[in-house]
């Protein structure tokens, strides 16, 4: 939920350091979703290294990784939004050059107002940014 704390906190390290990689897996758990996620991450563009096939058990929470897929000849560059298709894990990889408070979501309209939006904090905390306590937006 919007409201959790900070999960996500791309590291930026010592100021001479700025510009580190991160990389990144995103799932989308559901099998039988009608539509893909696509999801957009903030202050950066980014590139899929990796689509696999995933199968998460609901009763067990076992997740098992599938095949890699092909990456689509459209997906090749730098981007700052990617569909995530149903049952599916993207692995990307993305450079932070700006400290801050920065959010991902699903650009999904009905998801985002759905809490599908996640806060990321890019290096340490500064002045003016929300601390690690419940966020909410409205």
């Amino acid at each position: 939920m919007w409201g959790d704390p900070v999960t996500e906190n791309p590291d930026m390290g010592d100021v001479e350091d700025w510009g580190d990689v991160e990389d990144w897996e995103i799932y989308n758990l559901v099998q039988d979703a009608p539509v893909p996620h696509p999801i957009h991450i903030h202050e950066t563009t980014f590139e899929i290294l990796e689509r696999r096939m995933v199968d998460y058990d609901w009763d067990t929470g076992v997740l098992t990784m599938g095949p890699q897929l092909p990456l689509l000849p459209g997906e090749s560059g730098r981007k700052d939004t990617a569909f995530v298709h149903p049952g599916e894990m993207m692995r990307v990889r993305m450079r932070f050059t700006v400290g801050g408070q920065y959010m991902w979501h699903c650009h999904l309209l009905e998801h985002e107002d759905n809490e599908m939006m996640r806060p990321f904090r890019v290096g340490p905390w500064q002045d003016g940014q929300p601390a690690d306590m419940p966020m909410h937006h409205g």
